[in-house]
């Protein structure tokens, strides 16, 4: 943007003027400023003779009125020159407007709101900075107490507000947010009754990941409108709160299906040699525009042997294609030459949630997901990598729908069964390919003076890429070895380890040399990284293999790399850097284990890298995330991560798990196969609750189901009573009530066995929560009793305001509200004295219902905003919707109908997104009362069918109930006698299964909890 020239002329603060050649021309005297500034104000019109005479004298003008005037103008065209000069009609400034300071705002002003409207938000920006930069003070500072300047300073004042307004939408649209608030609090502060900067602060708070101090910010604004104004808020600030209550923001869409375009390429290597037709050929397949006609994706499979080179090239392809597919690279390895391949639906759960789809979104069957994938993809140019493919079924499930993305294959079988897909086989380097990636190794000149040894060196390498690596980087590290001293030594490496020739390609010398000069800890690192069934492993892994320091781990650990026998997989990521074994490099490592290492030795370092996961984990977990830690955590650990690992980790806890996670669930059954029963449920107990969260529902039943069978096959009672909790509590079965509550007396009763007080306290928790489930609030109480009393003994504060919260709810139900606000205020202390934000913000939801109980909307939308605040915090879908529900009927219903059914929407999105049916239903119900009010009874009765089978699915008989009368009420508004009947008729069947103090509440009318 061009930077304009200095305006002349100015009445934006103190009155200004500058001659042609740029000085500063004062202008003495009130009245003169005042004539002054009246003709700037009117720049381009005359302004007459009257208007200036009460402009400048008042209602005060001298004798001879009008030749004083033609005094005073005559004094001030002695300063300003032609800019001022006589009309017929008076006189008027004769300049150009744009020099005059007001002018050019006000043109300035239009252009910033304009490219505003037009979606230019950085150039907005930018214009209506310039204009505000015109403005030196108050408008008509010096002028004094003229007629004209108290109705001008008001409409200046305005317009300067308005460009103010206008420029901070533009700065929230550009991404400014953070800087944002420190001004937007002073604006509201000096301005309190402009709704447009409360609306503005409240986006800003909360696009800077501040939600609980945009609620508060919208709370004060409303509070200030009613009573300074008597008025609720205006639409604009109410969208404002409701964007933060939906957790979106007005020009940001909520989770939007594809999140900026993922890439999850390996580096490639910067000495890639050779390979020149095959890369041509692979950029021909993949790398034109996509044909109209054509209906096929296009694909390329590369098939070798191992140590080809098949990986290399394909990553090394993938980056050269970057261009062509902007919308994102997928990479996943199958790892089907290695002894636990990876399914096509776990690889399919990674690039689902990479394209932004939420775990509870992604469906359990594999047909689904690679439907979802498809679709996703559609009409995208994204690029498929899949390495180390087993078969063509491993790759159908993983193949996009559309022509528009491409899929790049590796596998050491041919996989001629691919419709259409251009197959290359990868043979040896050629003798010139080979001396050409040494002499790239190793450096050209040092190969070139020995060129017929270096050609023996290939030959004795193969020709195979990775061998001619290995051996190029033992070189490479030796700079005062000759190339004839490492063939010389290859040879006597090929005449004792015949049998590590792999199918016939000479491979093994090469890795054996490189071991066999390591350091001893780099040896001994080498062999004891074969324990790991894990394909990708982090760095600190190899301190607690070793049993040493990170630092001494990491000397080890460098060397291998230094010696091509371990891959890093990204650079870059200091302490929680990740590595990976070539499958020949593996092969040889578990050779060196079995040889060089005894069982016991194994096993104790096994023991050592679980003692070390479970420790992070829990970590990680920590007070976020982490429920009751049931597991033993007395037993002294074979490894303890020290606090600079410990503090990396916890930096971003749940960056961490999610690259961990595939780690983490590889042990918990290598623990199981190796009988280590404790590692294997301590570590399903640590991770379950980050699985839950993140709806990763397949790991979950996986890690914890192999965890009971584990105990139970060990004869472990803590490990089998800790994983009968567990699983019922999150991913058994819920609509069978007897082997809930069997498997929860189960481990109740092997709790009590161990003396284990915590573990009984919950096993009866868990227990009563089961019977509150299914209306047996008797049952419930007494259990709740007896677990909140063995909570509060052990001062487990989470624990007892869990319970406390729970029995709020079951007062509620019975109409006791009073009652229930006493233990929800118990609670509420429990609750922040765990520092478990998601018990505390059950507890606030709770309370907020007990508000809106008694009729006090007041104090539930306060607590309803902190439950929303902390359950947003936590990253809890769940909590967030059954909070948003809560919310409209304290805020919004029934004044506001357009808006409450507007966030309604809002919560059921929140609750398709946790998968909590639950939530769905309570949202059902209440967007049902809405219709009915608008006198929509078939959609009501519509919104209650779908609410009672949401009820059902979770076995929520109350809450099925309740929707069944509310049905029955809805059918009969709309003349559906019979079917009213029959729907009733229904809800008495479950009502009778009930207890009478509830069977009366249920049939006295629908409630809306």
């Amino acid at each position: 943007m061009t930077v304009s020239a200095p305006v002349r002329f100015g009445i934006l603060g103190p009155a200004l003027a500058r001659s042609a050649d740029g000085r500063i021309v004062p202008i003495g005297g009130p009245r003169l400023r005042a004539l002054f500034a009246l003709l700037l104000a009117h720049a381009g019109q005359a302004v007459p003779v009257e208007r200036l005479i009460d402009g400048v004298y008042g209602d005060q003008p001298p004798d001879g009125a009008v030749n004083a005037l033609r005094s005073q103008v005559a004094r001030l065209r002695g300063l300003v020159g032609d800019a001022v000069s006589p009309d017929p009609a008076g006189y008027r400034y004769a300049g150009d407007p744009d020099d005059v300071d007001l002018h050019r705002f006000e043109r300035l002003a239009r252009a910033g709101r304009g490219a505003l409207d037009s979606g230019e938000s950085a150039r907005a920006a930018a214009v209506l900075r310039e204009a505000l930069g015109l403005w030196r003070g108050p408008a008509l500072a010096d002028v004094g107490p003229a007629s004209f300047a108290g109705p001008l300073i008001v409409r200046l004042e305005e317009l300067r507000m308005t460009a103010l307004a206008d420029r901070i939408d533009a700065d929230l649209r550009c991404g400014d947010a953070r800087q944002l608030v420190p001004e937007l609090l002073e604006l509201v502060a000096a301005h309190p009754l402009r709704e447009r900067l409360h609306a503005q602060l409240v986006s800003a708070l909360a696009r800077a990941g501040r939600p609980a101090e945009a609620l508060a910010a919208y709370a004060d604004a409303r509070r200030i409108l009613a009573d300074e104004l008597g008025a609720d808020p205006s639409p604009a600030l109410t969208a404002a709160y409701l964007d933060v209550l939906r957790g979106q923001t007005a020009d940001a869409p909520a989770d939007p299906p594809l999140k900026g375009a993922p890439r999850t390429l390996p580096a490639t290597v910067a000495d890639f040699t050779g390979r020149d037709a095959d890369l041509t050929a692979i950029r021909r397949a993949l790398g034109g525009q996509p044909a109209g006609g054509r209906l096929a994706v296009p694909i390329v499979a590369i098939a070798g042997r191992a140590g080809m080179g098949k990986t290399t090239l394909a990553v090394h392809a993938a980056h050269g294609l970057t261009d062509r597919f902007p919308d994102g690279q997928l990479f996943a390895g199958l790892h089907a030459g290695g002894p636990r391949p990876v399914d096509a639906g776990a690889i399919l759960e990674r690039f689902l949630r990479m394209l932004g789809v939420h775990g509870n979104d992604i469906p359990g069957a594999v047909d689904d997901r690679a439907a979802l994938f498809r679709s996703l993809l559609a009409d995208r140019r994204v690029l498929i990598v899949l390495d180390d493919v087993g078969s063509e079924q491993d790759v159908l499930p993983l193949l996009p729908g559309s022509t528009s993305c491409a899929v790049l294959v590796t596998s050491r079988r041919r996989l001629a069964g691919l419709a259409a897909a251009t197959v290359l086989e990868l043979g040896r380097f050629s003798p010139e390919q080979s001396i050409e990636l040494l002499g790239r190794v190793v450096g050209g000149d040092r190969v070139g003076q020995e060129a017929a040894v270096a050609r023996t060196l290939a030959e004795q390498c193969g020709y195979l890429p990775l061998a001619l690596r290995i051996a190029g980087a033992r070189l490479a590290l030796r700079p005062h070895w000759t190339v004839r001293q490492m063939a010389v030594r290859l040879t006597d490496e090929e005449r004792r380890l015949d049998e590590l020739v792999h199918g016939g390609m000479a491979i093994g010398a090469s890795i054996s040399l490189n071991h066999d000069a390591l350091s001893a800890p780099a040896r001994r690192l080498f062999r004891l990284l074969a324990v790991l069934d894990a394909h990708v492993y982090s760095g600190w892994t190899a301190a607690a293999l070793l049993g040493v320091s990170l630092d001494t781990a990491q000397e080890a650990l460098d060397e291998l790399v230094d010696a091509q026998l371990v891959q890093p997989i990204l650079p870059g990521h200091g302490l929680l850097t990740q590595y990976r074994f070539h499958d020949l490099v593996r092969g040889f490592a578990r050779q060196r284990l079995a040889a060089d290492e005894s069982p016991g030795e194994a096993e104790a370092a096994l023991i050592r890298m679980l003692d070390a996961v479970l420790a992070l984990t829990r970590a990680a977990t920590g007070p976020q995330m982490a429920g009751e830690v049931l597991s033993d955590q007395g037993r002294a650990q074979a490894w303890s991560p020290p606090p600079v690992l410990l503090e990396a980790v916890t930096a971003d806890p749940t960056a961490w798990l999610e690259q961990e996670r595939p780690g983490i669930v590889a042990a918990v059954h290598q623990a199981s196969r190796a009988g280590l029963s404790e590692q294997c449920h301590g570590l399903a107990e640590a991770v379950q609750p980050f699985l839950s969260l993140r709806a990763y529902r397949d790991d979950a039943r996986s890690v914890l189901t192999v965890a009971l069978d584990t105990a139970r096959r060990a004869g472990d009672r803590r490990g089998e009573a800790v994983m009968l909790f567990s699983l019922r509590m999150d991913v058994a079965d819920v609509h069978d009530q007897d082997a809930a509550l069997r498997d929860l007396t189960r481990a109740e009763t092997l709790f009590r066995q161990l003396d284990d007080r915590p573990g009984v306290a919950v096993a009866l928790r868990a227990q009563a929560f089961v019977a509150y489930r299914y209306g047996r609030t008797a049952t419930a109480v007494r259990l709740f009793s007896s677990a909140l009393e063995m909570a509060q003994a052990l001062g487990h504060d989470g624990e007892a305001a869990y319970i406390l919260q729970i029995q709020a709810a079951i007062h509620l139900l019975h109409g006791e509200a009073g009652t229930a606000l006493v233990l929800l205020a118990e609670a509420l202390d429990a609750a922040r004295a765990s520092n478990k934000p998601r018990v505390l913000a059950q507890v606030l939801y709770r309370t907020g219902q007990a508000h809106l109980e008694v009729g006090d909307r007041e104090s539930a939308a306060g607590v309803l905003r902190d439950a929303l605040a902390v359950a947003r915090a936590t990253g809890d879908a769940s909590g967030e919707a059954h909070i948003l529900v809560e919310q409209v009927r304290a805020e919004l219903w029934p004044e506001a109908p357009e808006a409450a059914a507007s966030l309604l929407v809002a919560a059921r999105e929140r609750a398709v997104a946790a998968r909590d049916a639950l939530a769905e239903g309570h949202v059902l119900t209440a967007s049902a009362e809405l219709a009915s009010a608008g006198h929509d009874h078939a959609g009501a009765a519509r919104l209650l069918g779908e609410a009672a089978a949401k009820f059902r699915s979770v076995g929520s008989l109350v809450n099925e109930a309740r929707a069944l009368m509310a049905l029955g009420d809805a059918q009969q508004a709309g003349g559906d006698q019979e079917a009213a009947a029959a729907t009733r008729a229904q809800a008495a069947v479950l009502i009778d299964r009930t207890e009478p103090a509830i069977a009366v509440r249920l049939r006295s009318g629908p409630d809306r909890r």
